[in-house]
């Protein structure tokens, strides 16, 4: 038992320190937040935008309330079909957007935000 118990202290200690290595801006739900930004900001439905990376629409919807992560897999092909990159998703660097759609982003990461309750920091 004791084998077991230790192995478990170790595993779990684990989980933190690679947390604290993860920018903020990496959190589910702050990337969810973004990504439900772009679609909107691109004027696709969520169904449109599952369909079109092989997403299970209840899985769309998940990522966007940031209850699940977005596989780098998928992120990649959100990224090369709708050229928002993987800083804009995943780091929340905006120039890594398309400069004709940044300001509408904006609008929209701002009204999203305003409607999110507690997560204004995000």
């Amino acid at each position: 038992m004791e084998v077991f118990s230790a192995a478990h202290d170790a595993a779990s200690m684990k989980k933190p320190r690679l947390e604290a290595l993860l920018s903020p801006e990496m959190n589910p739900v702050r990337v969810g937040l973004r990504l439900t930004a772009m679609r909107e900001t691109l004027g696709l439905s969520k169904a449109q935008l599952a369909d079109s990376v092989g997403l299970d629409r209840s899985a769309l919807t998940r990522i966007e309330k940031g209850e699940e992560g977005l596989s780098i897999t998928k992120a990649a092909l959100i990224a090369d079909l709708y050229d928002f990159g993987l800083n804009y998703l995943y780091r929340a660097n905006v120039q890594d957007t398309p400069s004709s759609l940044r300001h509408q982003l904006l609008a929209e990461l701002h009204k999203l935000r305003s409607l999110t309750p507690g997560e204004n920091e995000i």
